[in-house]
């Protein structure tokens, strides 16, 4: 598994060490998980599927300071049953007490009906990518009077968002592919929610919201640091219904029709990760919170990230040494001529500093 570090400062000032610990597991035929022998590098910038203007993020950078709650994350595809072309299909997941569920249709278009503009009938496929380009949303700059400008900030990149009223710009247009069970599109002039499981924008709605108040208040009583209003929910990268309390490992994951197979499942392994901070003048043992969990059923793979954020305290060199994982046990002393020996000097300082 990775390991990383970076420090990170909350809106008070306060200065903290943050730990990352990453791990990618691969799934067998018979859904047992193993470690991978090839570990997936940290993301230490947010990577989008294309240009980051257009498309979303498909791996968000590993470093996030904290996290209240653990996010299910889902990088795949829509499959048809054993490969044979539909129309329509349910594609869902569930782990532990989540279970969330997204209708797929195959590509459609709005079409000129007798009065108003019609879904076309859906074109039959196999696979469909899981992706917020194929859910509601977009940008609409289509008019030439801006007041008819407008996006979608709930999903800016996805598509069937319209504030132009011609129906000669709406008409040949494609629909989302991607929708809520039950909240089927029948005109442009709908507003359904975006659906999908991936990682939602820095940008969008509802996340942005939690990111605070960068006013001329901010500028002058707070800048550089986060404004009062600032909640650590921003760092939360999933949709709210995909996110729960921390794992633990032992829950088990079902993902349907997300491959070939029809039915992914597997167990999340418990593993122990401690940590040991060692400070100048103390010693913190820390129990990280496994924090993000992202699945990739196309690969049969997912990406475990545990997180540790220990307060620093006014000298940053105090921190001397962290420690991740299970530590060996101590050997025992050594004695030379009825004297103890040491093989370091820091062995005898630690030595020291034990007896008083």
């Amino acid at each position: 598994m990775e390991t990383g570090i970076t420090t990170a400062t909350d809106k008070e000032g306060r200065d903290s060490c943050v730990v990352v610990v990453k791990g990618t597991f691969l799934i067998n035929e018979n859904g047992v998980a193993g470690l991978s022998e090839k570990q997936e590098p940290f993301v230490y910038a947010d990577a989008h599927y294309g240009d980051p203007g257009e498309t979303s993020i498909q791996y968000e950078c590993d470093f996030a300071p904290f996290k209240p709650r653990t996010d299910i994350i889902i990088n795949g595809s829509a499959y048809a049953p054993k490969e044979r072309p539909v129309q329509e299909i349910a594609a869902s997941f569930q782990v532990g007490k989540i279970k969330k569920s997204v209708r797929v249709v195959g590509d459609r278009f709005w079409e000129r009906g007798i009065l108003k503009l019609l879904p076309s009938e859906p074109e039959p496929f196999v696979k469909m990518p899981l992706m917020f380009e194929k859910a509601y949303g977009g940008t609409d700059h289509s008019h030439e009077d801006p007041k008819y400008h407008g996006t979608e900030m709930r999903n800016p990149v996805g598509v069937g968002f319209f504030k132009n009223p011609n129906l000669r710009i709406v008409e040949g247009t494609p629909l989302p592919n991607i929708e809520e069970p039950g909240r089927p599109i029948n005109k442009y002039t709908d507003n359904p929610g975006p659906a999908g499981f991936g990682t939602l924008g820095r940008n969008w709605h509802p996340r942005i919201k939690y990111a605070g108040t960068y006013d001329d208040g901010w500028l002058k009583d707070k800048f550089p640091f986060l404004p009062d209003d600032f909640d650590t929910q921003y760092f939360q990268s999933a949709p709210a219904d995909q996110q729960l309390d921390y794992l633990h490992g032992g829950e088990e994951v079902v993902c349907t029709n997300m491959t070939p197979d029809g039915t992914l499942k597997f167990t999340i392994p418990q593993v122990k990760v401690p940590l040991l901070f060692r400070f100048t003048d103390k010693e913190v043992e820390v129990k990280p919170n496994l924090d993000t969990l992202i699945i990739e059923p196309d690969e049969r793979r997912f990406i475990l990230i545990w997180r540790a954020n220990v307060p620093i305290g006014r000298k940053l060199n105090a921190l001397r040494e962290i420690l991740v994982g299970m530590q060996p046990e101590p050997e025992a002393p050594k004695w030379r001529n009825a004297k103890r020996y040491f093989k370091s000097l820091s062995e005898f300082i630690d030595w020291k500093k034990d007896l008083n």
